[in-house]
């Protein structure tokens, strides 16, 4: 009886997930701070777009959209900011639901633009419903900064049910 049960259960874990399709959408952030001194910091950005302005050129409903996740992070570190940032940790935080990790990075590799190690399994999609989202950049200065705005390029991935 229990093979069958999980069997079952098996075919419509299956069936559910067979229906799932995946949109990439590419999003730009420029998070910004100001009076930066050495030791932690951190830049944020309100968010400027809820999850229906990302799916609506899509022709998408908020209703099919299951979960979003992220694919990539890449932050764009100008020479001065490359020379005194020693570690990037890319979060996400809104009004309602707590403070998360999406990547990170320590220590910073050579280049301008260095990918985040992404965490897995994130579902961003109640952030991005939720009013007060804000995207937060934690970085570690060995040197004082006046301001920085940091450019950061995401690719959310948005798992939603065809119709």
């Amino acid at each position: 009886m229990r093979k069958i049960i999980f069997f079952l259960g098996f075919i419509a874990l299956a069936a559910c997930s067979a229906d799932l399709a995946q949109l990439e959408v590419e999003k730009n952030l420029m998070l910004q701070g100001e009076m930066l001194f050495e030791g932690a910091n951190t830049l944020s950005m309100d968010n400027d777009q809820d999850l229906i302005t990302l799916i609506e050129e899509a022709g998408l409903t908020t209703d099919q959209v299951e979960s979003v996740g992220i694919s990539e992070a890449k932050i764009t570190l100008n020479s001065s900011e490359k020379s005194i940032a020693e570690s990037l940790l890319l979060q996400i935080v809104s009004d309602n639901n707590e403070l998360i990790t999406l990547g990170t990075l320590n220590p910073l590799p050579e280049g301008a633009i260095v990918d985040l190690k992404l965490a897995e399994e994130i579902d961003i999609k109640p952030y991005l419903e939720d009013s007060g989202c804000t995207w937060v950049l934690d970085l570690n200065l060995s040197g004082d900064a006046n301001e920085m705005a940091i450019k950061s390029k995401i690719k959310l991935v948005v798992n939603y049910k065809e119709n």
